[in-house]
Parts: C-alpha cells; structure tokens; sequence
C-alpha cells in the first residue's frame, strides 16, 4: 500500500513540475512564427510569466503591416486538460471602428483534452454577447451572437453575414 501511494505522490510531483516548468515563452514564440506566416505580428508587448500562466499586456496587433487593434492583457494559461486564452479590452484603430464595433470587453478560447475535437469561444463587448465553438475534424467555426442595439443600429451591413433565428444571429464558416 505504501508503495502505491509512493508512486502516486510521485506522478503528482511529476506532473505538477511539468506544468511549473513548462517553456511558455518558447510556445508563445512558436505562435508569433505561425501568425507571421499569415501576415500577423503582435508587437510592442510586455511579456509576464507566472507559474501557471503567460501574461501579455499592452500589445498592438498588426495584419499586413497596417495597425489593426490594441489590447490591454492576454494572458494564456494551459494545464492538463484544457488550455484557455483571455483577452482583454481589445480595441480597434478608429479607421476600422466602421466594420466592427469597438472595444471588445473580453474574449475566452478555450481546448479541453476531453473535447479534443472543439475549440470553445466566449465573449462579450459592445457588441453583445457572443457564443461559439470550433469543430476542429468537420473545420466550422458556429458563431451565435446576442446583439446589442448599439450592434443593431450602427452595424446593420455586418449582421447581414449572420442568420437570424429566434432573436439570436448565426454565423457559420468552412475553413
């Protein structure tokens, strides 16, 4: 009995090390390497790395070379099971506040082991509330959006793209 609750405490120790230990800024290099294929760079950022989680603050996004958005803190946390990406106060450069509403009070993606085939979107701002999720095997991303009237009456051209369907807006994309 002993030997087994040993061996326990040492797979816990193990484990708990792993996730101490883990180089979360070489992955949060390895991801700016893979936007930049895409023509998005994130600069200008203040990296902060806790235990569990990465933190960074006051970033400027940057598609194409042209500014884009700012935001205020991102901080990425992954554990075991699930690994989850909060982004705060994201707002757009005036010259694009005519395409989408601006600021985007907070957004959560989160990736959980257990539904390995779904990435979970949250998110919430002047725009409403925003519900969704990834289906990473069938490669759709489902968006149901709660819009606000702020969203109704200023952003009439972008809910178009949208289906409504019981007050709620849809949206559906292939990749």
């Amino acid at each position: 009995m002993k030997t087994i609750f040993k061996l326990v405490i040492y797979f816990i120790v193990f484990v708990l090390s792993l996730l101490i230990l883990l180089p979360k800024q070489g992955a949060y290099n390895l991801l700016e390497k893979e936007l930049a294929k895409k023509d998005i760079v994130i600069s200008d950022e203040i990296r902060d790395e806790k235990l569990f989680a990465l933190n960074i603050i006051d970033s400027k996004l940057y598609y194409q070379g042209i500014e884009v958005a700012n935001t205020s803190n991102v901080s990425i946390s992954s554990f075991l099971l699930f690994s989850e990406i909060k982004i705060k106060d994201v707002k757009l450069l005036d010259s694009f506040k005519t395409m989408a509403p601006s600021p985007i009070s907070n957004l959560s993606i989160k990736h959980s082991v257990l539904e390995y085939d779904k990435i979970n979107i949250k998110g919430d701002g002047l725009f409403g509330e925003l519900l969704g999720h990834i289906d990473l095997i069938n490669r759709i991303v489902s968006i149901e959006l709660i819009p606000s009237k702020t969203m109704k009456s200023s952003y009439s051209k972008l809910l178009r793209n949208f289906r409504l369907k019981d007050g709620r807006y849809m949206y559906e994309y292939k990749f």
